[in-house]
């Protein structure tokens, strides 16, 4: 996997970004992770971001958008979201990376 990256990231997602390409090597396409603080700001995964501000975190493959956004800034409850129709081969991919992103989101102290 291919994802924009500028300068050191935080461990929690050079962690998860490290596991994303271990486990799809073989994708052609690049995948772009885009991350927003609590104010809408964007980052590309770079060392500027403090994850605990971490606000949506949106995935882009295939021509589908699939957010990770946080209901409020006070709890720790997320909803995901996508515009994107997709079938089954589609959900199934986007569910395995959602199931590693979680994983390494659960680590996180958010503010």
């Amino acid at each position: 996997i291919e994802l924009k990256e500028h300068g050191r990231m935080n461990e929690n997602i050079k962690n998860m970004v490290e596991e994303l390409k271990h486990e799809f090597p073989d994708l052609k396409e690049d995948i772009d992770l885009i991350i927003y603080d609590e104010k809408m700001n964007g980052y590309f995964l770079d060392d500027e971001f403090k994850e605990q501000m971490l606000y949506k975190f949106w995935i882009n493959y295939k021509g589908i958008s699939v957010g990770i956004i946080k209901a409020n800034l006070e709890d720790n409850l997320f909803y995901i979201e996508s515009c994107s129709y997709m079938n089954q081969e589609d959900l199934i991919f986007f569910s395995k990376i959602i199931t590693i992103i979680f994983k390494h989101l659960s680590k996180i102290e958010f503010k």
